[in-house]
């Protein structure tokens, strides 16, 4: 059965495949709906340690997942008319530090940007699911292999992402709410 897109036009759902403060890696991913293109990165379990560490997260989980969500969606802005984010992390928190992220930019004002729980509630229909968690877990376990083991079965679209690009955005975020 087809996903159906619960907006007009074309909807990104993006999920994580585990949690940024469970032991393991993490992967976050996207996946557009009616084309299922998909794009993702994987945040190493030792890369979100030294970010803990170094950045003192506090809980605040919800910033690196926007600054993970921003480099996924920043070249990507064409591509999307609705965006789903699923609540792995508190979406009010992670909607704000897009924001912040996005800040003057119209491409990304003009989207339609909504929780997954909240897309239930719009829709009536609480069995909704997120159409990028399969994907995510697919970015989670083959995103840090070898080239040849990260193309088989379904092709990668890896995001190059790491500790300077994180904490770069971090300290911008930082700026902005001072």
């Amino acid at each position: 059965m087809a996903p159906q897109n619960h907006f007009n036009g074309r909807t990104m759902h993006i999920d994580t495949s585990r949690r940024l403060y469970q032991q393991g890696d993490t992967g976050i991913a996207f996946k557009i709906i009616p084309s299922n293109k998909h794009h993702g990165l994987v945040l190493s379990n030792k890369l979100k340690k030294d970010l803990v560490k170094a950045l003192e997260v506090n809980q605040d989980y919800a910033r690196i997942y926007a600054i993970c969500i921003y480099y996924l969606i920043k070249e990507k802005l064409d591509s999307f008319d609705n965006l789903v984010i699923c609540n792995d992390e508190i979406y009010v928190y992670v909607k704000n530090y897009l924001d912040l992220l996005f800040e003057e930019n119209e491409k990304y004002l003009s989207k339609f940007i909504t929780s997954l729980s909240k897309l239930r509630e719009i829709t009536g229909d609480s069995n909704i699911r997120s159409y990028a968690d399969n994907i995510a877990n697919i970015y989670r376990k083959k995103g840090l292999k070898s080239k040849a083991r990260k193309q088989k079965g379904i092709k990668l679209n890896l995001q190059e992402i790491n500790y300077k690009m994180i904490v770069g955005k971090w300290n911008e975020i930082d700026e902005k709410i001072k």
